[in-house]
């Protein structure tokens, strides 16, 4: 690491969370992210969150045109939820995963540093992870991003810094950047289901381009052990405990209110914008204390 030190860095809070629905599971994203921006948040040590999804669950990023970028139908058949995220990138299809979430306050170490670099350490920590589990990866090189060829799907391209198995993906992360706290987060994939995505999003998946834990193992490991790699892959990147904690209630607030009057709204889910009927009914600090869509200070990944 770049911040030498003669003295450890203050434990991190790890949030190891049940499995829950996709609007929940961004609500909770977001609201930690914001946690980050107030007075109390402005001293925290970063937050490490772990979760699954119930029910599996497409998400789409949050410039993504989502009208061309799924199949509604089909969701409804396979009883699949839709979701928007805060972040930016492409569909990822949620389903037999660990996702993880990392946040923090931009102004202090380790996450003083730019979009790459922080997206770089975290790599770190999670190929430490990943290899723990006795899988071999290697990292995508420093590339520029170039729209033309995503196409829809998040686990088609590698980015820089990202996590590759036999050439192929095995974590698409996306991460944002809201004043001065940034949230990472990204989905590991037990096995990648080139078919089944491919349905949820009404286009071919070029199934050579992706894999998962179970797929290079050969056996799906246990959540408990993916968390443990997980805990200790973080632990070792930044010299750091992490110590199993709890929602604030100022967090567990905003989580409700963003689950209500954001994650849940046809408005946002579909076209990435608070509707005016949110506006005018959600608790009136929901969208002004920190903005909720359209903070010009935003930078997503």
């Amino acid at each position: 690491m770049s911040h030498a030190s003669t003295e450890r860095a203050p434990a991190w809070r790890l949030l190891i969370q049940p499995d829950a629905d996709g609007a929940a599971n961004m609500a909770t994203d977001e609201a930690l992210l914001d946690a980050y921006l107030t007075p109390q948040g402005r001293a925290s040590p970063p937050t490490l969150r772990l979760y699954g999804w119930n029910p599996a669950t497409l998400s789409l990023g949050k410039g993504q045109a989502a009208l061309r970028s799924h199949d509604p139908a089909y969701l409804t058949a396979q009883r699949l939820g839709l979701v928007r995220r805060p972040t930016g990138g492409q569909a990822v299809l949620h389903e037999r995963e660990r996702t993880y979430c990392v946040i923090g306050r931009l102004d202090r170490p380790p996450f003083d540093v730019g979009v790459l670099e922080t997206y770089a350490w975290v790599s770190e920590a999670l190929r430490g992870a990943i290899e723990s589990l006795g899988i071999p990866t290697t990292t995508a090189p420093r590339r520029r991003s170039d729209p033309a060829d995503r196409g829809p799907v998040c686990f088609n391209v590698a980015s820089s810094h990202e996590l590759l198995h036999d050439g192929r993906k095995l974590v698409g992360s996306a991460q944002m950047r809201r004043r001065q706290a940034f949230l990472q987060h990204g989905s590991i994939p037990m096995f990648a289901n080139a078919q089944r995505l491919g349905a949820a999003i009404g286009t071919r998946v070029d199934e050579s381009r992706i894999t998962g834990l179970a797929d290079a193992l050969g056996h799906a490991p246990e959540i408990p052990r993916v968390d443990e790699a997980l805990v200790g892959g973080f632990r070792d990147r930044f010299d750091v405990e992490l110590i199993p904690g709890r929602l604030s209630d100022w967090e567990r607030q905003r989580i409700e209110a963003l689950r209500c009057w954001k994650y849940l709204s046809t408005s946002w889910t579909l076209h990435g914008k608070i509707g005016i009927a949110e506006r005018s009914l959600a608790p009136q600090a929901l969208f002004r204390s920190v903005s909720s869509g359209a903070d010009p200070n935003d930078s997503t990944r």
